[in-house]
């Protein structure tokens, strides 16, 4: 049996046992026959990017059990000092040849700290008995009186002079590739011959005029728009292979937003890191900021930051009362907060406060596994702007919001907000990967290639998807209202399955589980792009892996039910296909890249070809209809005066919608699923755009 028929068989067999269960598949997302996951891209090479690599170790490796070395109880008064002393004197410890020094054990009772407790050495974890509010089984950190002004109760990395941007010398080569995909793990160098595998790398996108102009500088509505420079992306990366011949490598995570080098040409660099801690870890703690009511703003800011940072971990901590976060991030790279309470914060109900779970610039692959989140302004956010990427929060539960959980401003790439629930809100939108245009100080596009998987909220409250300019942001499965109806008027994002359960229930586990099992999956061909000439289909694409065994076109002539047409071999860019090759008036083509050792690419986008349109007919300028996917009405934008009527059919062949064409197409009666939308002009042409009814 080939594999495509493995993989349609049991595709089917598979989604009709969970069908007849209320889970629904998503079309976009979802396992094969061969337990691979497949995603599928759209017409501008956009898909959900893999959010697995999130964590401690990239999610590769459990947090270590670490042997105490040394033990305090707690006394009278205050016992800054003490602990400090204590936590200096592991430091100095020589660590074993995991990186690990010791952990310093806070026994049950409450400590006053009447300053900050600072953690400057790799290898060092800071734990106590428990984090519930019973002092006799339980370590409580009484963060006391507010001196310095507005202090962290615990801080803990390189700290102040922390970066991993820095260039190591004589290192810094273009990235040649003419364009990559977001999600993608290959890109093409001038000057491989500098790096070799295990080097630790920045892949650096300055912000140009031209870059910018593309993302509509910012949508930042009323407000100044985005200025070169200040937009600019980083990605920390390893290499995992260097192949000088083709001068590919190839990177441990993917990039989380296009390379196009039309707009601006990134660089890569080798890492001069600079004051970054490992394997600092923080447990079993409740730390308490006495204050003098719940909107005062008078005592400690936060309960703990953490700065310069990589693989580290905070496991069963609760904070309360912090005016901005339980726990804040910069310059911070594969930490996993699990199991963690930012309760209660005290501070005025207004700006820049009560973040409780929050990244700040130059965060990447953070994850936020079973925690609760109340009383929040932006519970679980995004705060760091283009320097942000690949932050997951999953499994968690926000009570009482009294604002949305988001990407906060300027272009944070790669959030999945994965089976979060929200409770007794006091707001009416609790989550948004959407335009916040002229919102706090240009805000605009705060978020791009980001994910609302499986999220549950009460019917009446919103959810916010919207599309940014050649990208995507995604909500699959969500319960609540979900549309693309934001603050600032933005096209609608991708929506499918809402109010349904998903056939995958976790979004960030399977693709971790499947990982794991099967390694990472080659990178998808971009830019698939079919034209007819004549007898013949000319068939183009963009060569992005290293590691593809082949390339396969697959044919339809449904849309729906797909075969293996042709392999070709790795490296093709393009092939010519014989229209006599293909039968019926509608075809349907896509593409992948297999590999021998891993699971097959993203497929990409499906182009259609229909044989009953003259290719002789004049054509339709500025043709394009949006929202899409769309819910209620669909919007068509042309300029040709000539186009008369309009007919919308689904994917067998039968006519949804027939009449004269207006600006708006009323599609709220029609079924769910994939359609066409063919216009007519009075000299006899017809055109055709693909659209999904949500």
């Amino acid at each position: 049996m080939s594999n495509y028929l493995k993989f349609t068989l049991g595709t089917v067999l598979l989604a009709s046992l969970h069908l007849l269960q209320g889970q629904v598949p998503s079309a976009i997302v979802f396992e094969d026959a061969d337990l691979c996951l497949r995603y599928v891209m759209d017409e501008n090479d956009n898909r959900i990017v893999d959010f697995s690599y999130a964590g401690y170790r990239n999610g590769e490796e459990v947090i270590p059990t670490v042997d105490v070395v040394a033990t305090l109880a707690p006394i009278p008064g205050d016992n800054t000092s003490r602990i400090q002393t204590t936590i200096d004197s592991v430091s100095n410890l020589m660590p074993d040849a995991n990186g690990i020094r010791g952990a310093i054990l806070l026994e049950a009772g409450t400590y006053e700290i009447h300053g900050t407790l600072q953690i400057t050495a790799s290898g060092v974890v800071l734990r106590g008995a428990g984090s519930e509010d019973d002092a006799g089984s339980n370590t409580i950190l009484m963060g006391t009186g507010n001196t310095p002004n507005e202090r962290n109760i615990i801080e803990a990395g390189g700290l102040g002079l922390a970066d991993w941007t820095a260039q190591a010398t004589g290192t810094l080569s273009p990235v040649t590739s003419d364009f990559v995909p977001a999600g993608s793990r290959t890109i093409e160098i001038g000057v491989p011959e500098f790096f070799n595998v295990g080097d630790e790398v920045i892949i650096y996108q300055a912000s140009t005029e031209a870059w910018l102009a593309s993302i509509d500088n910012g949508a930042t509505g009323a407000d100044a728009p985005w200025q070169p420079g200040e937009i600019d992306i980083f990605y920390k990366r390893t290499l995992t292979s260097v192949n000088l011949l083709n001068g590919k490598v190839t990177l441990d995570v993917p990039i989380y937003d296009h390379i196009d080098n039309t707009l601006v040409t990134p660089q890569i660099y080798k890492l001069a890191e600079t004051d970054i801690k490992t394997n600092i870890g923080i447990e079993n703690l409740r730390i308490v900021i006495e204050t003098n009511g719940e909107l005062t703003e008078d005592h400690a800011r936060n309960a703990i930051v953490l700065r310069g940072v990589e693989d580290c971990w905070l496991t069963n901590v609760t904070g309360l009362h912090f005016s901005y976060a339980m726990v804040d991030m910069t310059v911070a790279s594969r930490v996993t907060v699990q199991n963690c309470k930012g309760l209660a914060p005290h501070s005025l109900i207004d700006g820049g406060r009560r973040y409780n779970f929050a990244v700040g610039r130059k965060s990447k692959n953070i994850l936020f596994t079973n925690c609760e989140a109340s009383l929040g302004r932006h519970a679980f956010v995004s705060n760091g702007t283009s320097s942000v990427s690949g932050i997951v929060w999953h499994n968690s539960i926000s009570d009482s919001d009294y604002s949305t959980s988001e990407g906060h401003r300027r272009w944070s790439q790669a959030m999945l907000f994965d089976n979060i629930r929200f409770t007794n809100p006091n707001t009416t939108r609790l989550l948004g990967l959407y335009s916040r245009g002229s919102f706090g100080t240009g805000h605009g596009w705060s978020a791009t290639h980001s994910v609302a998987w499986n999220v549950d909220m009460p019917s009446t409250n919103t959810i916010v998807i919207q599309q940014p300019p050649q990208r995507q942001n995604y909500a699959i499965a969500c319960k609540g209202t979900v549309s693309g109806q934001g603050p600032f008027s933005q096209p609608q994002g991708y929506i499918e399955a809402s109010g349904s359960e998903p056939l995958i229930p976790s979004l960030y586990e399977r693709q971790l589980a499947n990982r794991l099992a099967n390694g990472a999956p080659t990178d998808a061909p971009a830019r698939f792009h079919v034209a007819r000439a004549g007898d013949e289909l000319s068939i183009s694409w963009l060569d992005i892996a290293d590691d593809e065994s082949g390339y396969i076109i697959e044919v339809s002539y449904d849309g729906v039910t797909f075969e293996e047409l042709i392999e070709l071999p790795a490296d093709e860019t393009a092939y010519t296909l014989p229209v006599a090759q293909l039968t019926g008036d509608m075809v349907y083509l896509r593409m992948f890249a297999n590999s021998a050792t891993t699971c097959p690419s993203a497929y990409t986008y499906t182009a259609s070809i229909d044989f009953t349109v003259s290719t002789e007919s004049p054509e339709v300028s500025n043709f394009s209809i949006f929202p899409n996917p769309a819910k209620d009405v669909l919007e068509v934008r042309l300029e040709d005066a000539s186009v008369s009527t309009v007919q919308i059919f689904s994917l067998d062949g039968k006519v949804m919608l027939s009449g004269f064409l207006t600006k708006t197409i009323n599609v709220s009666n029609i079924p769910p699923g994939l359609y066409f939308l063919k216009i007519e002009t009075s000299e006899g042409g017809a055109f055709m755009k693909r659209f999904i009814k949500s």
